[in-house]
């Protein structure tokens, strides 16, 4: 179980990374369908990676307010 929490964190951190090297939400969704993929798009994963969506959205929105 903790490698699997490990891993899990470790996908997490890196598909968060790559949206801030880019801000590309199209990207971050598409990153987040693969992991969803990766872990049998168990409930756990899923509802994870929803709750980050939120927040990485917001963050997007907050970025593109101030690059407009």
């Amino acid at each position: 179980m903790e490698e699997r929490i490990k891993a899990i964190y470790n996908d997490c951190w890196g598909i968060y990374k790559k949206y801030l090297s880019n801000h590309d939400m199209s990207l971050w969704n598409r990153n987040t369908e693969v992991m969803m993929k990766k872990y049998d798009n168990q409930p756990d994963i899923c509802g994870l990676l929803i709750w980050f969506s939120g927040r990485v959205q917001t963050l997007h929105d907050e970025w593109r307010m101030a690059h407009e």
